[in-house]
């Protein structure tokens, strides 16, 4: 039960569940079922070049973002997560925060920095998480014209999932009870 979980962290983004929720939206008995840890990691907010600020001021990134029915990803559709919508913000400061919605309605909120590597393609992208837990996620994107294809995956802690590159494509998330293209997420602009 605790890889599956662990998932939850796979797509930007990253939207999880805090370790104080247990899968049922009810108060847990504190475990980190969805990957949680509490190592407080913090970008340098550099957008690949180690520096600060506006470094992230020219991704292709920024901007609101939508993921919404046939664009959530079979991962997130699945009865496990039954996300419906996933909302997605990237800002010039490299901050990011990420709202995912069930079926059932329930809302979850997460929110960090991002660096990226847009000299590849796609390009590379490590999310920093800081709320509501610290975790880090690495993976890859693309921007083609209003639309954004994403696949990240939770890398530490580490629960045994290995992490697309710009070199294995969109897909390519590995790790228990996976197939091939489960964790690949599509965005709208809006």
């Amino acid at each position: 039960m605790r890889a599956p979980l662990a998932l939850l962290t796979l797509t930007l983004l990253v939207a999880c569940r805090p370790d104080d929720v247990d899968d049922t939206g009810s108060p847990s008995d504190g475990g980190t079922t969805d990957g949680g840890t509490t190592d407080g990691g913090v970008s340098d907010g550099g957008g690949g070049d180690g520096g600060g600020g506006d470094a992230c001021g020219g991704s292709a990134l920024l901007g609101e973002w939508l993921s919404a029915g046939a664009d959530v990803s079979p991962l997130f559709q699945s009865a496990t997560f039954d996300y419906t919508s996933i909302e997605a913000s990237f800002t010039a400061d490299c901050a990011y925060s990420v709202l995912a919605t069930t079926g059932s309605g329930d809302q979850y909120t997460l929110s960090g920095t991002w660096t990226a590597d847009e000299g590849t393609t796609p390009a590379s992208i490590v999310q920093q998480q800081s709320s509501p837990y610290a975790a880090t996620a690495e993976g890859i994107f693309q921007v083609q014209g209003d639309t954004l294809t994403f696949e990240v995956v939770q890398t530490t802690p580490d629960y045994g999932f290995t992490a697309p590159t710009p070199s294995t494509g969109f897909g390519s998330t590995a790790g228990q009870g996976l197939s091939p293209g489960d964790n690949t997420q599509t965005y709208q602009r809006q």
